[in-house]
């Protein structure tokens, strides 16, 4: 199994507190490591964490889950924006367009659609294992991949 995690699990997994859902979404992530499921993210939901992270350390200075996010590089690959992958999402997004299920604005980068994209990709490279995304909103996902909350994953 592969699970790739999208930015809001990302986000906890990076929170500086280790209760509430941030505990149980560490305490799940570590159990999956225990399974040796494979675990990627992009380098697109890191900088979507990454400018929370910062903005938040910007306005109270004792809050800092940066630490965190680049411990995670430990266990998570973290995968690139790459031309092949953009020019997979630009056909994703065009796809999207046509059949009327717009994520996002049109000039929206629309970062589910590239998170599709490297899902696709995934699937591509790792024919007969599972990949699934770990989300915290399904809204858009679940739509064009095999998507589910964090919690339901096992």
């Amino acid at each position: 199994m592969i699970v790739f995690l999208d930015s809001g699990v990302l986000g906890l997994l990076s929170s500086p507190r280790d209760t509430g859902e941030a505990g149980d979404c560490k305490e799940w992530f570590f159990r999956l490591l225990s399974r040796s499921v494979y675990i990627v993210t992009s380098d697109l939901c890191d900088y979507e964490v990454r400018r929370g992270l910062i903005l938040s350390q910007l306005r109270e200075p004792t809050v800092n889950g940066l630490k965190n996010l680049d411990s995670l590089t430990d266990w998570i690959e973290f995968l690139p924006l790459t031309k092949e992958l953009m020019k997979e999402a630009a056909e994703v997004w065009a796809e999207a367009r046509s059949q009327g299920i717009p994520t996002a604005s049109d000039k929206n980068i629309d970062g589910d659609i590239i998170i599709t994209a490297q899902w696709r990709l995934l699937k591509e490279e790792y024919p007969g294992r599972e990949v699934i995304i770990a989300t915290t909103n399904l809204k858009h996902l679940q739509r064009f991949t095999d998507a589910d909350t964090w919690r339901n994953i096992m």
